[in-house]
């Protein structure tokens, strides 16, 4: 029901991507369910292949890079990386339908976004999750840290740097941006970390918003029947030693291939492997009714854990420029599952993991109850601070 108590979101949620999707998602129904009219907001933009293309953000960027070349090659190699891949055409509608019957975001002019956040209805402005404060990125994106936003409505929800350190050519905007946020916090260690070296701020650690839903909660209807497949879910080219760990599993137990998004050439050597074209709701309901997920994605980790699916994630290839060790290790360590993380120097993996889950749900759950009186007790004090001005 719509009250007068509206939070607004700002987060990633295009590119085509599995996890941003649903984190965005996550968020905006665990607030909603808090007793906020929720919406995630963005400016008007213009959009190309999912990405983000807005005049003042391309500006924004070349002025980063003449001043500092070494983002040239970083930034391109980025680009180039999600651009360039195949990604079929009904894959991409499944996203475009699944933002616009689940996310429904609400676009405004800039002057607009502004005028929305100093609405007295509008009681706080959300950014997080995922790698909304990449701490290398040629674009300090200004509408990841709400800038636009009146301060004291400002609050950050588990937002990731992505790295492990912040480049000095973005610690000195980091620093002005984190410094006018009365409310912070992070979702990996290092995030914390990063936040204490730069503005020596204690902030909490919270888990991703895909974590803050259980499986009803999802809403997802199981169809599958035959749940004899294993999942081969990478967002980078699969290693060798990920390919052969697959493939001896594969045949050992005659268990059938399910991937997605992408058809790599290695996979050629692989048999029985099939191309579902699925959207977000579909890609939990796969990953929840197979017998092992062989990934290279935080999400499909994450997801794995949620679901108490068995896994083996692997060491994404370096070439992408995006490694995800910092956000695996925060979690995979405090689950002591950091054996499920594999390189390129450990031993090939022939069969699936034997995994007790009790350590993992407990966590999460106790992490859940966390994140909802964060939450809870922040939008109390916003509009407390609200009433006694009005």
């Amino acid at each position: 029901m719509p009250t007068n108590k509206k939070v607004g979101i700002i987060t990633l949620y295009r590119g085509y991507n599995y996890g941003t999707s649903l984190q965005a998602y996550a968020l905006k129904s665990f607030i909603s369910s808090l007793g906020y009219e929720t919406e995630i907001i963005w400016t008007t933009e213009g959009a190309y292949f999912g990405r983000d293309i807005r005049l003042k953000k391309i500006f924004r960027m070349l002025f980063r890079m003449i001043f500092h070349p070494q983002l040239i090659k970083k930034t391109i190699m980025g680009y180039k990386n999600t651009l360039f891949k195949k990604f079929d055409i009904n894959i991409k509608i499944k996203f475009i339908e699944f933002a616009k019957q689940e996310l429904k975001i609400k676009a405004f002019t800039e002057k607009g976004i502004i005028e929305y956040a100093k609405s007295d209805d509008v009681k706080a402005l959300v950014c997080g999750s995922d790698q909304i404060w990449n701490a290398d990125s040629a674009n300090m994106e200004p509408l990841y840290f709400l800038r636009f936003a009146p301060t004291n409505k400002r609050v950050a929800y588990a937002p990731s740097f992505g790295r492990t350190y912040v480049p000095k050519y973005n610690e000195k905007k980091l620093i002005k941006y984190l410094k006018d946020f009365p409310y912070i916090s992070v979702r990996e260690d290092d995030g914390a970390k990063i936040i204490k070296y730069l503005i020596n701020r204690e902030v909490p650690v919270l888990i991703d918003p895909t974590l803050l839903l259980d499986w009803d909660e999802w809403k997802v209807e199981t169809k599958i029947k035959d749940k004899n497949y294993i999942v081969a879910y990478f967002l980078d080219k699969p290693s060798k030693t990920a390919l052969k760990s697959i493939k001896c599993i594969s045949e050992k137990y005659n268990y059938r291939i399910i991937s997605f998004p992408y058809k790599y050439n290695s996979y050629k050597y692989l048999q029985q492997i099939f191309y579902p074209k699925i959207g977000p709701k579909e890609f939990i309901e796969i990953i929840k009714n197979s017998r092992c997920l062989f990934t290279d994605s935080f999400h499909g980790t994450i997801f794995s854990i949620n679901m108490n699916v068995p896994f083996w994630t692997f060491e994404r290839s370096s070439k992408s420029g995006n490694s995800q060790k910092s956000r695996l290790n925060s979690i995979l360590n405090k689950l002591n599952m950091e054996k499920q993380y594999i390189t390129e120097d450990n031993d090939i993996n022939l069969d699936i993991p034997l995994l007790s889950f009790n350590r993992s749900n407990e966590y999460i759950q106790k992490e859940r109850i966390k994140s909802k009186e964060y939450l809870m007790k922040i939008f109390r004090d916003i509009e407390e601070v609200n009433d006694k001005k009005q």
